[in-house]
């Protein structure tokens, strides 16, 4: 069963999940590379030995320290194509708020970060076992047109921003699942969450607050 290591970070999580091999889930915003680091050496595991490190959606909160990890540890970047001209040019574009005052985030939040080219693409059903992690990629769009989580083989995912938990990046409720403040597409985004509890059933990791129970994401978001 892999072990799953929840960086917290000033806005957002990054995940160290150690299988057969590590793999960094997630890579904060720009200027958090040494607070991951960090994480990495306490959890044991040496820079170079991370196989990959895979980021749910390229947005600043997750891709933002992305390039100076991936110097640091020499391992590829993976994303979903349908991002890697986000990734590129090192900004989200417009957000969409989920209620409009939302809106008032996006200043704060929308801002450039450091761009590069991705080096591997994740699709649909894309085992992870040479990554030496026993998981599979589940394309879950709707916050962005290219997020996708990590389905575990232990019926486990992390999620990204698929749904968030709590207020003010997880300082409050962290285990309340809660829409994410920007979503390009709403109904999309309902259908990967119903999507996301078949196929992970147990317990989810989010890029903010959580972790939460797939029963819990249902009753709360799906239910109505």
């Amino acid at each position: 069963m892999p072990n799953i290591h929840s960086i917290r970070l000033s806005l957002s999580n990054a995940f160290l999940v150690i299988g057969e091999r590590p793999v960094l889930v997630d890579a904060g915003s720009p200027g958090e590379e040494r607070k991951i680091v960090a994480a990495i050496e306490r959890a044991g595991v040496r820079l170079a030995d991370i196989s990959v490190i895979l980021l749910t959606h390229a947005h600043r909160d997750h891709a933002g320290s992305a390039l100076k990890l991936k110097e640091m540890t020499g391992a590829p970047v993976a994303l979903c194509p349908a991002e890697f001209e986000m990734l590129r040019r090192g900004h989200m574009g417009q957000l969409t708020p989920v209620r409009p005052r939302h809106k008032l985030l996006e200043p704060f939040l929308n801002r450039p970060f450091p761009g590069f080219d991705a080096d591997l693409p994740l699709h649909e059903g894309q085992r992870l076992d040479k990554f030496g992690l026993a998981a599979r990629v589940l394309q879950t769009p709707g916050h962005s047109s290219g997020s996708v989580s990590v389905v575990l083989d232990t019926g486990d995912a992390l999620a990204g921003d698929l749904v968030i938990g709590g207020f003010l990046g997880g300082l409050l409720e962290r285990r309340r699942p809660r829409l994410p403040y920007f979503a390009e597409d709403l109904p999309l985004l309902h259908e990967s969450i119903e999507k996301l509890t078949i196929a992970a059933p147990y317990k989810w990791h989010l890029g903010h607050g959580g972790p939460v129970s797939a029963e819990t994401v249902r009753q709360a978001l799906l239910a109505e």
